[in-house]
């Protein structure tokens, strides 16, 4: 699943075309370390070590370790061990050294996940085909759309940051096995016509958070269907916020059910990640590099090139820091009225 969802355009204009030149920079090319990390709140603390290289040097390409790099991580100003836990609200400071390419230091704070104090939805039937048969069970083939509510308490002392993602999951997958450590093939045996699969449909943006970064002209190009799920609280710092959202159209297909309602629990997993800037900063350089229009334009020559984004000392590399809530919206309920409505076995 892509962290980002959003339209492009089919093509870009071939007019729109940029001169290129061959020079030589005058900066200074000597590799430095680069540090990369991702700190999550409960996980132990993997760091990258590097070093930095010119896109010309094929060697330095394939082969960019760092044998003799001393690795130092604090936490709250304190040297900690390799299995130290990160907590959220924790200060962590990595430092790395080495005699061949000097030091690079970088410094976050774990995220508090995010306080999510309701979570709610509506679902609307589009159209639904079921078909009865005796010694065999229910086919059905259920549209339809979904929207979720998610209430955050939001922090006014901190500016906040966020991405959302999401999962669609089956309980029971109607998959059949005479393995003796497959549980679901436990249960189905006897029945292995039965079958069951959903279909998660289109994230509908339906918030404006999800339009945060859009440029004027990016809606323009794209009929204001341009959008990304990365968001901060500069909309709504320190006020309960309301979330909202959806996926459409949606399909829930069934065969050979014989009434289980455990059959019927599938739903989504959606993931609301609160991230360190340097995350947030991080994730904005990516997308606005390799989707929005105006990274496009960089690459012909008709804007500015949109520079790479680091927070280590040397410049090279991020440490960034995450912590999540998850939750579940299941749809055992909802299916299982729509079915019996219906018809019940």
């Amino acid at each position: 699943m892509a962290i980002l969802k959003k339209i492009y355009p089919l093509a870009l204009p071939l007019l729109l075309t940029g001169c290129y030149e061959d020079f030589t920079p005058r900066i200074d090319t000597t590799p430095v370390l680069c540090l990369n990390s991702l700190i999550t709140a409960g996980r132990h603390i993997e760091v990258k070590v590097s070093h930095t290289w010119l896109y010309t040097d094929e060697e330095g390409r394939k082969k960019h370790s760092v044998p003799d790099a001393i690795l130092k991580i604090y936490a709250n100003d304190i040297l900690v061990d390799s299995d130290y836990i990160p907590k959220e609200g924790d200060r962590i400071r990595i430092h790395a050294s080495s005699l061949k390419y000097g030091e690079a230091e970088a410094e976050v704070t774990v995220p508090i996940a995010a306080d999510i104090t309701r979570i709610d939805f509506s679902t609307t039937t589009d159209d639904i085909w079921t078909k009865y048969t005796q010694g065999w069970g229910m086919d059905a083939d259920i549209q339809f759309d979904i929207r979720i509510l998610m209430d955050i308490a939001d922090r006014k002392e901190t500016d906040d940051f966020h991405f959302l993602t999401y999962k669609t999951y089956q309980t029971v997958t109607g998959i059949y096995s005479d393995t003796d450590d497959d549980h679901d093939a436990k249960k189905r045996q006897g029945r292995a016509s039965f079958n069951a699969y959903l279909s998660e449909g289109n994230f509908d943006a339906l918030d404006p958070v999800f339009y945060e970064l859009t440029e004027p002209f990016e809606e323009i190009m794209n009929g204001g269907s341009a959008y990304t799920t990365i968001f901060s609280d500069r909309l709504f710092n320190g006020e309960p916020k309301t979330l909202t959202f959806g996926f459409s159209p949606c399909f829930f297909k069934l065969s050979g059910w014989d009434g289980d309602p455990e059959d019927l629990s599938c739903g989504w997993l959606i993931t609301l990640y609160s991230i360190s800037e340097s995350y947030y900063n991080w994730l904005v350089y990516a997308d606005q590099a390799t989707g929005f229009i105006f990274g496009d334009f960089g690459d012909f020559g008709m804007a500015d090139p949109i520079w790479g984004y680091s927070n280590v000392s040397t410049g090279a590399g991020v440490v960034a820091a995450q912590s999540s809530t998850t939750f579940t919206v299941d749809l055992q309920d909802f299916l299982k009225k729509t079915l019996e409505s219906v018809h019940t076995p």
